[in-house]
C-alpha cells in the first residue's frame, strides 16, 4: 500500500514544454547566441507573477514559479548515473509533483508557503539527484542574497554523494560550466556558495545557511549536528530545508521523530504549514514479496530501479533471512523495529535437532571465539567446527559469576539458574567472572582439541591473551566493526538457512541468537548491535568472531600476529 502522496495544484500539472537538445550523452557546442540566450532566461528566473498572487487568502499558487523551476532543473540539469548518463534530467510525475507544490506554493509576503521538505522514499528513488538539482537552483536562481546552501550528512562520504552529482551537472553544461566555480567541497555563483560540512558540529554554530539538505537522515547518530545547522539559518529571509531519508530502524532516532510528526501531517493529525511531505513506502503488514507491492511503494520503479532488481534482491532474501529486514527497510521503505531479531528462530531451532557427537569431534581442528566481561555481560568462549559438508559444528560455553545468577534471573527473565543446573552456564566464584576460570577452561579443551587461533575482543583482554600466548596459543584480536563482522553474520545466516549449522540446541546460544539485533553502515554491511539488541548477545558474538577467523584463515591463510602492546 503506497503512503498518501503529496498533493497536486490543478495548474502544477501544466508541465513546461522543453526545446530539445542536442547533446547525444554530451555537453553540445553551443554557439554565443544560444549561451547569451540562456543566460538571459537565468537572471528572469526567480521572479514571482505579481498578478498570480491573492491578498486575500493566506497561502497563493504561482504557476510561473513552479514552471520556472521545472525549466531549470530539466533544462540545465542533466543524469550523472546509469543508463541515461548526459541526458537531460526529466523528472518522474512525483518529483514534478514535489517541484510544483514546493517552489509554486507562496505566503501573502511572496515568501515560499514551506519551509521543511519531509522527503522520504526506498533507495534508487532518485531523492539525492532531485536534491542536487534543487541545490544548485537555491544557488544559482533563488533571490536570497548571498545564499549560502549546504549539504550534510552524517559523515563527508554520505554528503559528497550528493556533492558530486551536483558538480557533475555542472560539468556537463555549458553554462552552468561558465557561471559557477568548483573547488573541492564548494561551488561558488558571484557571492554565493554551495558546500558540504563535516560532522563537527561545535564549529557550525557561525554558519548563516539559507538552504540545508540532509541526505539520509536515518544514519545521523545524535541532533547536535542537526540543531546547529537549523538554529544559523534564523537570519534567513525564506529558508529552506530539505529531508532526505530512507526508512532507518531506531525509534529513538531524529530520524524517527520526524517521521512520525510527517507522518501525523500527512493523516492529518497535525495541521502545519510549513512542512511539505512526501512519503512512499508499503505498510508493515504488507506482501514484501509481492511486485504490486513493490508497484505501490517505490516511486522509481521502472525509472530509476529495475523490477528485474527487486526480484533478484527478494530471491536473495528469501534465501538469507537476515537480509529480509534491508530489503523491507531499502526498497519498501518500512521502518525497522528495534527489537527485531536478526535470525530466522525456526531455521535456527532447525539446525539443533540432533545432539553434538563430540567424542566425533576430538582431535578436530577448532576456532575458538572469546568475549569477555566483568559483571553484567556473559563472558562467552565458543568453538566452531569446519565441518567436511561446508557446514559446521558449534560448541559453547557461557561463564558468569555465582553470586549474581539469582539476580540476573530476575531481572533479565532469563533462566540462569536452571541453565547453571543443567550445565550450560558456568559459574565462577564471588561477584565478577574468574578469568583463571576461563584460562582452566581453554586448557582443558586443548587437551580434546586442536584450537588453530583464538579469536578475541580486546576489551580487558590484555592480561589473560598474554598468558594463552606463553602456553603457545595464537590469539587473534577481532574488531567488531561492519567491515569485519559483515562476512561472517552473513555465513551464518547462509549456513542456518541451509540446516548445515549444528549447535545441539545449546539454550543460551538459542538465547544470544533471538537477542540479536543488527547496525548497519552506510554501504549494507552489517554487525551486531549490542546497544540495539533485546538482551545479552555475547555468545553469538564470540561464534562470529570465530567465524570470521576461519573464513580469513581459508580465503588468505594464517595472519602475521601483531604485538599486543601495539
Amino acid at each position: 500500500m503506497k503512503l498518501k502522496p503529496i498533493e497536486v495544484p490543478s495548474c502544477g500539472a501544466a508541465i513546461l514544454t522543453h526545446k530539445t537538445r542536442n547533446r547525444r550523452g554530451a555537453p553540445f557546442a553551443s554557439s554565443p547566441a544560444s549561451l547569451a540566450s540562456r543566460r538571459k532566461t537565468l537572471t528572469i528566473l526567480g521572479r514571482a507573477a505579481a498578478a498570480e498572487q491573492s491578498s486575500n487568502e493566506t497561502f497563493s499558487y504561482s504557476e510561473t514559479l513552479a514552471r520556472q523551476v521545472l525549466f531549470f532543473v530539466e533544462e540545465y540539469c542533466s543524469h550523472v548515473k546509469g543508463p541515461l548518463t548526459g541526458h537531460p534530467l526529466r523528472l518522474a510525475p512525483w518529483q514534478r509533483k514535489l517541484v510544483c507544490n514546493l517552489f509554486g506554493w507562496q505566503r501573502t509576503d511572496a515568501r515560499r508557503r514551506y519551509r521543511y521538505v519531509w522527503l522520504e522514499a526506498p533507495r534508487k528513488s532518485g531523492k539525492t539527484t532531485l536534491a542536487a538539482a534543487l541545490g544548485l537552483y537555491m544557488l544559482v536562481v533563488d533571490p536570497e542574497p548571498g545564499a549560502e546552501i549546504v549539504i550534510a550528512a552524517a559523515d563527508i562520504k554520505q554528503a559528497m554523494i550528493c556533492f558530486s552529482i551536483a558538480t557533475e551537472m555542472i560539468a556537463r553544461d555549458p553554462d552552468l560550466s561558465s557561471l559557477c566555480r568548483v573547488h573541492k567541497h564548494v561551488i561558488s555563483y558571484k557571492d554565493a556558495h554551495l558546500r558540504i560540512v563535516s560532522s563537527r558540529a561545535e564549529q557550525k554554530h557561525g554558519e548563516n545557511i539559507s538552504c540545508l539538505i540532509f541526505d539520509e537522515l536515518h544514519l545521523q547518530p545524535s541532533r547536535v549536528l542537526h540543531d546547529a545547522l537549523i538554529t544559523s539559518m534564523a537570519a534567513r529571509n525564506d529558508p529552506l530545508v530539505l529531508y532526505l531519508t530512507t526508512a532507518g530502524w531506531d525509534p529513538t532516532s531524529l530520524a524517527w521523530e520526524f517521521h512520525s510528526y510527517a507522518r501525523k501531517i500527512q493523516d492529518g493529525l497535525i495541521d502545519d504549514p510549513s512542512w511539505l511531505v512526501a512519503m512512499f513506502g508499503a505498510e508493515p503488514d504488507a506482501d514484501w514479496t509481492d511486485p504490486r507491492v513493490w508497484a505501490d511503494a517505490h516511486p522509481g520503479l521502472g525509472v530509476s530501479v529495475a523490477e528485474d532488481f527487486l526480484r533478484q534482491e527478494c530471491a536473495r532474501a528469501l534465501q538469507t533471512p537476515g537480509f529480509i529486514r534491508s530489503f523491507r527497510r531499502l526498497y519498501l521503505n518500512i521502518w525497522s523495529e528495534k527489537s527485531s531479531i536478526w535470525l530466522d528462530v525456526r531455521q535456527w531451532d532447525a539446525c539443533g535437532d540432533a545432539p553434538l557427537a563430540l567424542e566425533a569431534l576430538a582431535g578436530r581442528e577448532c576456532y575458538a571465539g572469546l568475549d569477555l566481561s566483568s559483571t553484567a555481560d556473559l563472558t562467552a568462549l565458543v568453538l566452531m567446527f569446519p565441518d567436511p559438508d561446508g557446514g559446521c559444528t558449534v560448541l559453547p560455553f557461557a561463564f558468569c559469576p555465582e553470586m549474581t545468577l539469582v539476580e540476573r534471573t530476575r531481572k533479565e527473565n532469563a533462566a540462569y539458574l536452571e541453565w547453571h543446573e543443567k550445565g550450560y552456564v558456568i559459574a565462577t566464584p564471588g561477584n565478577v567472572v574468574d578469568y583463571n576460570a576461563i584460562l582452566a577452561k581453554i586448557r582443558e579443551l586443548a587437551e580434546t582439541y586442536h584450537l588453530v587461533e583464538i579469536a578475541y575482543d580486546r576489551w580487558n583482554a590484555s592480561m589473560l591473551v598474554n598468558e594463552l600466548t606463553a602456553d603457545g596459543f595464537t590469539c587473534v584480536p577481532v574488531p567488531q566493526t561492519p567491515t569485519v563482522m559483515n562476512a561472517p553474520m552473513r555465513e551464518l545466516e547462509r549456513l542456518a538457512a541451509e540446516g548445515t549449522l549444528r549447535h545441539g540446541g545449546h539454550p543460551v546460544l538459542r538465547w544470544c541468537a533471538g537477542n540479536t539485533a543488527v547496525e548497519m553502515s552506510a554501504n549494507g554491511d552489517i554487525k551486531p548491535a549490542r546497544g540495539k539488541s533485546v538482551d545479552k548477545i555475547d555468545l553469538m558474538v564470540a561464534l562470529l568472531m570465530a567465524l570470521s577467523r576461519h573464513l580469513l584463515r581459508t580465503t588468505w591463510g594464517p595472519t602475521p600476529l601483531v604485538p599486543l602492546s601495539r
